[in-house]
């Protein structure tokens, strides 16, 4: 048994990596790629989010994609329904946080790539996704769960030519951004996919990999993303987790929303949010037990972060006369109690927004009403 027991110790992931300070972070930066990335809280972001590319017609459209862990289900079966409606645009931007970055990089190159958001979306399970270590391990590992399914599934979904177009719709002035934490810094980090796709490093299709794995990875739960960056002329391990732990949706940076400035164009500005989860109140009645006590506190907290940042973005498209649409799951969508990545609630969920999608009807032009 102790044998047993040892052996399981020593098969545990953990994390090895030298120390490094807060100048040398400052000043870190990814080999070869020096547009690679830029802090959400930047003073220059929103000028590192500008787009060079409009449509025909002149306008520009931005989608935005929030995190959700298995309600990505919902904005994968409304995009597959935007393309049937014949309305849904080319988009200039396209930003995604945690399940929602995994779903961006599909939505940025287009229609072409809706099968591969209901395969992804239908078909997975938990086992596709992560792997429960062994209790005995859990208090010397890095996280409850290994995430080496998702991480096999990510290379499998995202080829070097997928990731090889989104360098190329780059190049045409369009821009694909995803956000992760940055633990040690305490700071939400912005990747400019579509920058390392475009470059000519070698490790951009790892470092793109990597990326969205470390979007997704929920803390504690699911192990942190160590990248690799430079200071210094040393190499330094960064840790990096799901992008929701910041900000469960990305529009623009908090700086700009709050600015005065009105944005510089003659053509009119759209701004697409899908929130992947809830948005308006749903009551539950709560088991006076820890676990659902902490469970229902953790997502209460989650939901009025989500109402800020899409009250916040509203009220910036109202000021700056910006066309705003929102797509939320409603409250009297049946809730239900499943495993996580449940296959049979997510091909529910998805054919839901599928058929809202496809009625071209499922915009709201602001946030709703607690008690609507």
């Amino acid at each position: 048994m102790l044998l047993g027991a040892s052996l399981a110790l020593s098969a545990c992931a953990t994390i090895q990596r030298e120390p490094f300070g807060e100048l040398q972070q400052a000043e870190a930066t990814i080999p070869g790629m020096p547009q690679a990335r830029f802090w959400a809280d930047a003073p220059g972001a929103a000028r590192l989010m500008a787009p060079a590319f409009a449509a025909a017609n002149g306008e520009r459209s931005m989608l935005a994609l929030s995190g959700g862990s298995d309600n990505g289900a919902y904005g994968a079966g409304l995009l597959n329904g935007w393309t049937r409606s014949g309305t849904r645009p080319e988009f200039a931007i396209v930003t995604g946080v945690s399940t929602g970055a995994l779903i961006a990089p599909f939505a940025f190159l287009g229609p072409d790539q809706d099968s591969t958001l209901e395969r992804l979306f239908t078909t997975i399970s938990g086992k596709t996704i992560y792997k429960n270590r062994f209790p005995i391990v859990i208090p010397f590992s890095p996280s409850i769960a290994s995430t080496k399914p998702l991480a096999k599934m990510i290379g499998v979904v995202m080829t070097d030519a997928l990731i090889d177009r989104i360098g190329r719709e780059h190049a045409r002035g369009r821009r694909l951004f995803v956000g992760t934490a940055n633990l040690d810094a305490q700071r939400m980090v912005i990747w400019n996919m579509g920058a390392i796709s475009a470059s000519a490093a070698p490790g951009r299709y790892a470092l793109f990999r990597q990326i969205l794995l470390a979007s997704s990875a929920i803390p504690a739960f699911f192990p942190p993303v160590m990248i690799q960056a430079e200071a210094g002329g040393r190499t330094i391990s960064e840790m990096h987790v799901d992008g929701g732990t910041t900000a469960q949706v990305l529009t623009l940076p908090d700086a700009a929303i709050v600015a005065d400035r009105v944005p510089n164009t003659a053509k009119p500005l759209h701004i697409y949010m899908v929130v992947n989860n809830k948005l308006n109140g749903e009551f539950k009645l709560v088991k006076p037990r820890t676990v659902p006590i902490a469970s229902q506190a953790i997502s209460l907290n989650m939901r009025r972060s989500m109402a800020g940042a899409v009250n916040l973005s509203y009220l910036y498209a109202k000021s700056h006369g910006v066309d705003f649409n929102l797509s939320f799951i409603d409250k009297d969508y049946p809730a239900s109690d499943h495993d996580l990545f449940d296959t049979a609630f997510m091909r529910g969920l998805f054919q839901h927004g599928l058929k809202l999608g496809e009625t071209g009807t499922f915009w709201a032009k602001q946030p709703p009403d607690q008690d609507e």
